[in-house]
């Protein structure tokens, strides 16, 4: 059996949008072995997949020591392809430090640090939009040409399940009815949620949930807000609310930021403001996506501060008011 080593340490939100190519990968080639390495951050999101056998956690932090501890792991497990999905020095360096004899990626135009090309042994020609999913499908194609484009799928437990609805009821919601998150996001972050979206969402006629990550627990909540503040550690526990929303037919309401794209890969309704993004670029592929009704001539950006003279006004529209986008058009939604 063939180990594939597959490559992608960051940001949460485009390592979601990866599993979807991963998943494609072993539909289409069942009998290759994948192994999985990534932030360790990332990695609770790991579990639960049938198709990911092992996992390396790279830290981030760990300096030089980290490095060491990551090459020894990758070396144990000998693979013999490593498909770099993210396109960046320290992604290629996990992929050159594996050991295995054939490094894959993105070619030069479409990697985030281009020069980092060097470090593979085939780099592949992107016929589309630089959007992480079809990225990494692009990629999985040079071993699997028929792989059909799909969206990343989360699995949680039943156990992950019952906790998040033990933590939604410990706040006064009833878990077992229809109920809307809604993620804030940092205040500074151009992407995070505007006044005008927020009240019109904590208006709605179901109940509101507003989630604050570990990051998020010292920002302004509106008055009267139900808030659920997660702790470092608990990334699984948003699987789970994920889940419970899918099965109560709730609904997800954020910025196209990573702990949205974490509940929209649970099959859970979701609805995400598009302001300094593009949607092509990194839409959740099952998600809605909004963008202004009239948008200013510096949208889209990408640009994590906002220069505008009155902060990012391309995210200053309320739910009804958002111009639909339609979904990526090389994504095979049927598989969904």
């Amino acid at each position: 059996m063939t180990r594939v080593l597959v490559v992608r340490l960051s940001a949460m939100g485009d390592f979601v949008q990866s599993l979807g190519p991963v998943r494609a990968l072993h539909e289409a080639r069942p009998e290759l072995e994948l192994c999985f390495v990534t932030q360790r951050e990332n990695a609770p999101l790991l579990l639960g997949l049938p198709f990911v056998t092992s996992i390396v956690e790279h830290d981030r932090r760990g300096g030089v020591g980290a490095w060491i501890r990551t090459r020894a792991s990758l070396r144990r497990l000998g693979c013999e392809v490593a498909l770099d999905l993210q396109g960046n020095w320290k992604s290629a360096a996990c992929a050159f430090v594996s050991g295995a004899r054939e490094r894959i990626g993105a070619a030069g135009p479409w990697r985030q640090e281009p020069m980092s090309r060097v470090l593979l042994t085939r780099a592949v020609a992107v016929d589309g939009p630089r959007h992480p999913g079809f990225l990494g499908l692009s990629i999985v194609r040079q071993l699997a040409p028929n792989a059909r484009a799909t969206a990343p799928q989360l699995c949680a437990t039943e156990d992950e399940v019952r906790a998040a609805a033990a933590a939604v009821r410990a706040v006064g919601i009833d878990p077992s009815r229809p109920f809307v998150v809604v993620l804030l996001g940092r205040p500074g972050d151009p992407r995070s949620l505007r006044h005008v979206a927020i009240t019109a969402a904590m208006a709605a006629s179901r109940p509101v949930l507003v989630v604050l990550g570990p990051q998020e627990h010292g920002i302004p909540t509106p008055a009267g807000a139900v808030v659920l503040r997660q702790e470092r550690g608990q990334l699984r526990t948003l699987v789970g609310l994920g889940e419970l929303l899918r099965r109560r037919g709730g609904e997800v309401l954020g910025g196209d930021q990573g702990p949205v794209h974490v509940l929209a890969a649970t099959g859970a309704s979701t609805t995400v403001w598009f302001g300094p993004q593009a949607p092509e670029r990194t839409a959740a592929p099952l998600a809605q996506a909004l963008q202004h009704p009239q948008p200013p001539k510096c949208m889209p950006c990408e640009q994590s501060r906002c220069t505008h003279s009155h902060g990012p006004v391309c995210m200053d529209f309320a739910l009804g008011q958002g111009r639909k986008v339609p979904p990526p058009g090389w994504l095979d939604r049927r598989l969904g």
